[in-house]
């Protein structure tokens, strides 16, 4: 498992939009790097962090959990600087 911190704002863009569009036009990356950056965090997890419907997307308990790791590593960033 390898994440880095351009995945981890990613998912925090996803998480609190919603949408993995959206998310990815937060982030500044196109539609399919988004999705393939998430698909590879769940292969590296081997586990689901969105539940993904048509109206849009939800964190599943696990995803819940790495957004709250998310947010605080970036809180960490941020005062780093």
């Amino acid at each position: 498992m390898r994440f880095d911190l351009t995945d981890l704002r990613l998912f925090v863009h996803v998480a609190e939009s919603g949408s993995i569009t959206a998310g990815a036009k937060l982030a500044h990356m196109s539609l399919p790097s988004a999705s393939a950056r998430l698909h590879g965090m769940e292969e590296g997890l081997n586990l689901s962090l969105l539940e993904r419907g048509r109206r849009g997307t939800e964190p599943t308990e696990a995803g819940r959990a790495l957004l709250h790791h998310a947010r605080a590593i970036a809180r960490q960033l941020d005062d780093m600087r």
